[in-house]
């Protein structure tokens, strides 16, 4: 092993020893605000609409089991509300894992060209005569698991492997989104508007047909990463201490691999691709705490905060016109990404 490479090693110890220290005082105040913020955004959303409730008729309506308020809560607003914090807790610990991997700020689905990709699955099936939503959810899926192999086949056997994945991946990103274009170029208008409309990411119109199962498979994926999450510190260790503490380095980067398309494949397949929450919230969440299980709750509590608090952005910013979610934070994140470049070059110099 190299000087600098011993180098590296012993600080990747020594920030995963600081990273498995029990939370000080500032980052409980921190979680616990989270949680507050979360529940805060969820109450909000069941609130407000076309019809604003109370806080407290809100609450009554949860435990009543009927009537025109309780159908408008549980049956219209829920669902949607409960989507866009599962789905915004899966896109950040996706986002995470990528992080962790590349070992880049910039490694997140939406910027290495798995959400594109996951999209190009979808539109393949749309456009193609399309199928119930299960077979568009497989499409999004099967996209989402191609667009990572041909990544990491473009990547493979070459250096920097951080940087360079971050590039190829947006340089496939560019590549498929000029195929979706074309896709919906060659479709019949309505299908094409329709895909468009899918395509901008959006929770309108999702009750709980669209959302009960891929609620369920995100929280399944959410609970493996969760009781796996031993390989995550390894992966922060680096390849060489990780394996001589007994990892095995390949197949569990494959594994998380996995874990995270899935995650990106399910929700995208749902409500479209959304940008800006699996790049923006593991850098958020590592301001209250560093790496280890306490970071993940805190990744998922911010994904989840900041995809139902745009969803309530896009539903009343404009009156009597529901943004897409997606356009939300599409405009967030591209200052994000501006910001985080120029902070990431300046470290570089």
């Amino acid at each position: 092993m190299t000087a600098g490479a011993r180098t590296e090693s012993r600080e990747a110890v020594r920030r995963a020893r600081r990273a498995r220290r029990p939370l000080d005082r500032r980052a409980r105040l921190a979680m616990g605000l989270l949680v507050a913020a979360l529940l805060a955004s969820l109450l909000a959303s069941l609130s407000i609409g076309d019809t604003v409730l109370s806080p407290i008729r809100v609450l009554q309506a949860l435990i009543e089991t009927q009537g025109g308020v309780r159908m408008v809560v549980v049956d219209w607003r829920l669902p949607r509300a409960l989507a866009a914090v599962v789905f915004g807790a899966a896109l950040a610990l996706s986002g995470t894992i990528f992080q962790t991997i590349t070992r880049n700020p910039l490694g997140s689905p939406d910027v290495i060209g798995l959400t594109t990709g996951a999209y190009t699955g979808a539109l393949v099936v749309i456009t193609s005569g399309g199928g119930s939503a299960f077979a568009v959810a497989v499409g999004a899926i099967l996209g989402g698991f191609a667009t990572a192999a041909l990544v990491a086949l473009l990547v493979a056997g070459r250096g920097a492997l951080g940087y360079r994945i971050v590039i190829v991946g947006i340089g496939v990103s560019a590549v498929l989104a000029a195929v979706n274009a074309w896709m919906l170029l060659r479709a019949r208008l309505e299908v094409a508007v329709s895909a468009a409309i899918w395509g901008a990411g959006s929770l309108n119109g999702v009750g709980w047909a669209q959302a009960a199962l891929p609620i369920a498979v995100v929280l399944v994926l959410m609970a493996i990463l969760f009781l796996g999450r031993r390989g995550l510190w390894l992966i922060e260790l680096g390849d060489d201490v990780g394996a001589s503490l007994g990892g095995r380095m390949g197949l569990t980067k494959a594994s998380l691999v996995a874990i995270a398309v899935g995650l990106t494949g399910v929700v995208t397949a749902v409500i479209g691709p959304v940008a800006f929450i699996a790049l923006a919230a593991p850098h958020l969440a590592r301001l209250i705490v560093r790496n280890g299980t306490a970071h993940l709750v805190a990744t998922a509590l911010v994904g989840a905060t900041l995809l139902s608090a745009a969803d309530i952005i896009g539903q009343n910013l404009v009156p009597k016109h529901a943004l897409p979610v997606g356009v939300v934070t599409l405009v967030l994140g591209g200052v994000y990404l501006v910001y985080l470049v120029i902070r990431t070059a300046r470290r570089r110099l």
